[in-house]
């Protein structure tokens, strides 16, 4: 299937988004409602429509309000381009296969389909590949949008406000619980293991190897598996619904500790919760013995928001690198003399950059 349409579009609905993620913040910090009209926030007047096209109507204005001419924070053109290119890789790298859950996506496949046949709706593969790359592609919009937001905010203010987070966390739970979900009806059906052959078959079709010297990570999963070992494993927690070629392990479904072990570990909820609860343990006890000196309440949330989103692997990936990053950020500042070593620094900016670092690399 093409997907070359969708490359602008996503270009062009991300410069709209980011033109209304620069309202979020702008009306956060100010705490004002979100409806009404934009304005300048220099001389209040009502922004012109004409005037508030994303990108465009800041270089035509040269970036000054057409009434006061004041200039415009240069904040706003770089959250709309931001977001534009954002958007723009994520399309990419979901529609190209760059990012591609080998156990999620593939045998979400599987689910969707055998879900769908009871009621008499049928597709090809291929366009249940379609659908599902669209459902990933739209909840990365709204990750990655969360993620700007609290990268712009935290930037500016130090302060990264409850409602992202919580955003972010409903959202990151609302996705995982949602492809687990699928993973299971795929599982637990009955006499679906021609369909399972098949989407193996097209995982290692689509699938491509080496197109950059090191591993692509795939999305939101915990790294890449085989995905008939894999599938075997998890059908033998449920025998009735039929063996497949190797399967010798039902016994597992006698033992319900094994199927909670693999569910904490293997599945996005679970590998999730414990990563989120794990290193908010870790970063409170931080804030607490550092009376919020080093980090504050806002970064635990937003660690608990990444957990649940990376999973296990990735979240200790983004961890490391976060850290690396601000110490090396930290470094040049104060060699410029930019800073000094009491100089406070937001840590949220290389939290977010950890971990999106650590999803599409690792």
């Amino acid at each position: 299937m093409d997907y070359i349409f969708i490359y602008p579009l996503s270009a062009v609905l991300g410069l709209i988004i980011g033109s209304f993620l620069n309202v979020v913040i702008y009306r956060t910090e100010k705490d004002k409602k979100f409806t009404g009209r934009s304005f300048c926030p220099k001389c209040k007047k009502q922004i012109l429509w004409y005037d508030n096209v994303p990108l465009l109507s800041f270089l035509l204005l040269r970036g000054r309000c057409r009434f006061c001419r004041r200039k415009i924070s240069a904040q706003y053109p770089i959250v709309e381009m931001l977001t534009g290119l954002a958007f723009l890789a994520a399309a990419y790298l979901i529609l190209s296969n760059i990012l591609n859950d080998w156990l999620g996506h593939y045998y979400g496949i599987v689910g969707v389909a055998t879900m769908l046949a009871k009621y008499n709706l049928t597709a090809s593969l291929a366009a249940w590949d379609f659908y599902l790359k669209f459902f990933e592609l739209l909840f990365l919009w709204i990750f990655f949008s969360i993620l700007i937001v609290i990268l712009v905010y935290d930037f500016k203010n130090m302060l990264i406000p409850d409602s992202f987070t919580i955003a972010g966390i409903i959202a990151a739970a609302v996705y995982g619980i949602a492809m687990d979900v699928l993973l299971f009806l795929g599982v637990a059906a009955s006499n679906n293991q021609n369909f399972i052959l098949a989407v193996s078959s097209l995982e290692k079709k689509q699938n491509p190897p080496g197109i950059l010297p090191f591993d692509i990570s795939s999305f939101f999963t915990f790294g890449q598996e085989n995905f008939y070992s894999t599938i075997v494993h998890w059908k033998s927690f449920f025998p009735a619904s039929g063996n497949l070629v190797g399967d010798t392990t039902l016994s597992y479904a006698e033992h319900p500790w094994q199927f909670i072990y693999s569910f904490l570990t293997e599945t996005r909820t679970g590998s999730g919760l414990i990563a989120a609860l794990v290193i908010a343990a870790i970063f409170f006890l931080i804030v607490y013995l550092s009376q919020e000196t080093w980090m504050g309440m806002g970064d635990v949330k937003l660690v608990f928001f990444l957990g649940l989103l990376l999973g296990i692997f990735k979240a200790a990936v983004a961890l490391f690198l976060a850290f690396e990053i601000g110490a090396v950020v930290g470094i040049v500042l104060i060699l410029s003399g930019r800073a000094k070593m009491k100089t406070a620094l937001p840590f949220g900016p290389f939290l977010i950059l950890g971990a999106v670092l650590s999803l599409i690399f690792i």
